[in-house]
């Protein structure tokens, strides 16, 4: 907007000689510019959030802070311990933190962002940033999505957004389920079926719901669930909660907390998921239902959300009468997972037997085992080969730094190779490239002559 010349000429002359009129002119300006500029002017402009993070809230509780594109995250090494720390992963890269000193960064573009601590491996989290404007606040020790919620970060979603079967991208399937008077509703049918555990390779196996494994439970902590199974195998059966805090009478041991499933016989169990993280279930009728395939994952995510991770795959461990089998399959037929470099890979490695202990190894670099048997671990462990005995779990986080195939096997040798080349109990890793480009450091430049580099 332009004044004309004359008018503003004589506005200049008015504050030069203090005109009386002036401060009504001035009001009545600021007013013609507000009403010019439409009501929104007059509304309150949305301001950034500040988010607090102590350290000392990721050691227990690992978790998600969902923030919006322009707030700051500030984290403190409160850990009390004296020792350092720092903020660790992809934009976040802060110095080394004393005790006591802080880091912030601002955030100016949605995702999702994971970080740790290179000094504790337990201290893990990520930042998720959408576009609303969450209230100003400090982390609380349970940070992770709600129940029923979609995860974050390519994660699994939690069973109870719209209990709908889905693949998981490991050659298992997530069970579907339904909600009656607030209980979680699941059915499992046992029975026989043919199994192509490799090519040409067909063995008589056992299933639930017709897969090998059976479908994934995955509940979360706190919920009912009902599971009625079906028996539709030629003998007896029961299905056991493996690592579930429950009722004695639903434990699923025949002739002990109940009678067998008989061949046409349907039993339901009931219970509230109170044990969280990775579990699974299976036949305790004997080794032999067991080893033909009657398992399958259970997992309880925690009221506090599930280990942050960018992909999150399951490896169940056979070794029965299907032979070496990787959920269900001998190589070359096992699934081959994928992932980028720099993400965060969360492998739930199950031994289910029914028989041998299988040194689990990585190629590519290190893992860390953040929890066993559904159980955190205090002080996580960095390793490149995991025993798995029949009957445990174990979660572990690997973040390859390399493009390539990189396998996944049993270092038993006859348990992943043969005269012909690999089998068995061997999968893939794909790692394509990362999205966006890892920083590297810039080149040096070279020592002229004459010069030893020294300054």
């Amino acid at each position: 907007m332009r004044f004309p010349q004359r008018r503003r000429a004589f506005l200049v002359r008015m504050f030069r000689r203090g005109d009386p009129r002036t401060p009504r002119l001035i009001a009545l300006g600021m007013a013609f510019v507000f009403a010019t500029a439409g009501a929104g002017a007059l509304a309150p402009a949305a301001s950034a959030a500040v988010h607090t993070v102590p350290l000392s809230s990721l050691r227990e509780h690992p978790g998600t802070l969902n923030v919006a594109v322009g707030d700051t995250v500030t984290w403190v090494n409160d850990l009390g311990d004296g020792s350092p720390q720092s903020v660790t992963g992809g934009v976040l890269n802060s110095p080394e933190l004393p005790q006591g000193a802080t880091y912030s960064y601002t955030f100016t573009g949605p995702g999702t962002y994971a970080y740790r601590s290179r000094f504790a491996q337990d201290l893990l989290g990520q930042v998720v940033v959408a576009g609303a404007n969450p209230a100003t606040g400090v982390l609380p020790p349970n940070i992770l999505s709600p129940p029923n919620l979609p995860g974050v970060g390519g994660i699994a979603p939690v069973a109870g957004g719209d209990g709908q079967a889905r693949d998981l991208g490991d050659g298992t399937q997530l069970a579907p389920y339904r909600v009656v008077d607030g209980v979680k509703v699941f059915t499992l049918d046992a029975a026989p079926m043919n199994l192509e555990v490799s090519p040409g390779k067909v063995r008589q196996a056992y299933a639930f719901n017709g897969l090998v494994p059976g479908p994934v439970i995955r509940v979360n902590e706190g919920d009912r669930i009902r599971v009625v199974v079906r028996n539709h195998l030629p003998e007896p059966t029961s299905v056991h909660w493996h690592g579930m805090q429950l009722p004695n009478d639903q434990d699923g041991v025949p002739d002990l907390t109940q009678q067998a499933i008989e061949p046409g016989q349907t039993y339901t169990y009931e219970f509230t998921a109170v044990s969280p993280g990775t579990h699974w279930y299976h036949s305790h009728m004997d080794g032999d239902q067991e080893g033909r395939g009657l398992y399958g994952a259970l997992e309880v995510v925690p009221r506090g959300g599930d280990i942050p991770a960018d992909r999150d795959y399951r490896l169940m461990i056979g070794d029965g009468p299907l032979g070496f089998v990787f959920n269900g399959k001998s190589f070359p037929s096992t699934t081959q997972l994928v992932a980028r470099v720099g993400e965060r890979v969360h492998i739930r490695l199950i031994g289910t037997g029914p028989e041998m202990i299988h040194p689990i190894h990585v190629h590519g670099g290190y893992f860390t085992v953040v929890a066993q048997d559904g159980r955190p671990l205090k002080v996580p462990q960095e390793m490149d080969t995991v025993n798995v005995g029949v009957g445990q779990t174990y979660d572990i986080i690997f973040v390859p730094q390399n493009p390539g195939k990189w396998m996944i096997h049993c270092h038993i040798f006859s348990h992943s190779e043969s005269a012909q080349g690999m089998t068995g109990l061997v999968t893939i890793l794909q790692v394509d490239p990362a999205a966006v480009p890892v920083p590297t450091l810039p080149s040096l430049p070279p020592i002229l002559p004459g010069t030893t580099g020294q300054g």
